[in-house]
């Protein structure tokens, strides 16, 4: 197969030796590395052994042909089209709409996913449920859109060994209820996080006191079992390290403050187990 304008002639055909290991794969590489897998030369490939596709050189802005990335990923919605493919490179594309990404619901045997600086939001997360029986592999750094409420889609993926959330919008909030089902779920996964949570986590020591003593105490659901003496004593001790926690206030007002933090300080030390590797502490 030839096609006129790509420069695959000069590349393989010139050489009689080239001609003899002559790959889909390898004219497809060629053709990525130059921003040229169109709609139509992606439709021409559609059946030649191929495990991995780089679309963003061609999907970029900048240096790429700036295609429609619903008229280009459409392609994969087409029965039998790309079954082999294992991982899709998108990273820097231009997508328009994130659903655009409904296309490659039909790729069967999808394992790797880059999507990295592609402009995407939750819904596009949301898409890629579908998916979430052979995907081990998600890159979603650099988009800012992307945010907690993106949490629950990210947990359906059950089978990820590794996921970049990178300069996301994703804060803490949305983090820890993804640590958490982690932990519970024992899960292993490599996780690349927002600066901002890593920042967090190396700061723990002035949000409130990491690791109180007795007769301080670390269980919320004792926080109304304490005398109002107490619940300011261990308020107290968390405000000697983070000046805005009050001390101070209604029964109530304290038990609920305390429970809280606790309840936070329990859920960051699964973070920090997590991306540290530290044992989990009570």
């Amino acid at each position: 197969m030839v096609i006129p304008g790509t420069g695959v002639h000069q590349t393989f055909l010139g050489d009689p030796l080239a001609v003899l290991h002559l790959t889909h794969q390898k004219i497809t590489n060629v053709l990525a590395d130059r921003g040229l897998l169109t709609e139509i030369v992606l439709t021409l490939l559609r059946g030649g052994n191929i495990d991995r596709l780089v679309l963003g050189p061609t999907m970029c802005e900048e240096d790429g042909l700036n295609l429609h990335s619903g008229n280009l990923l459409r392609v994969f919605s087409k029965p039998g089209y790309y079954s082999m493919l294992k991982e899709l490179v998108l990273d820097g594309a231009h997508l328009e709409r994130d659903f655009d990404l409904v296309h490659i619901q039909q790729l069967p045997n999808l394992e790797r996913l880059h999507l990295e600086g592609t402009d995407i939001g939750n819904e596009a997360i949301f898409l890629l449920v579908t998916l979430k029986e052979k995907l081990s592999y998600l890159n979603l750094a650099h988009n800012p859109k992307i945010d907690d409420d993106a949490i629950p889609a990210i947990l359906l993926l059950t089978n990820l060994g590794y996921l970049s959330i990178q300069a996301t919008g994703i804060d803490m909030p949305g983090f820890r209820r993804l640590a958490a089902v982690i932990h519970a779920e024992d899960r292993v996964i490599d996780i690349e996080i927002p600066f901002r949570c890593e920042k967090y986590i190396d700061n723990l020591h002035k949000q409130y006191l990491v690791d109180p003593a007795l007769p301080l105490i670390t269980d919320s659901s004792a926080c109304p079992l304490l005398s109002d003496v107490a619940l300011i004593r261990n308020l107290q001790a968390h405000a000697d390290v983070n000046p805005s926690i009050v001390p101070t206030g209604t029964r109530l007002e304290m038990i609920e403050r305390l429970k809280k933090l606790l309840e936070r300080r329990q859920m960051d030390l699964v973070v920090r187990s997590m991306i540290c590797g530290e044992p989990q502490e009570v």
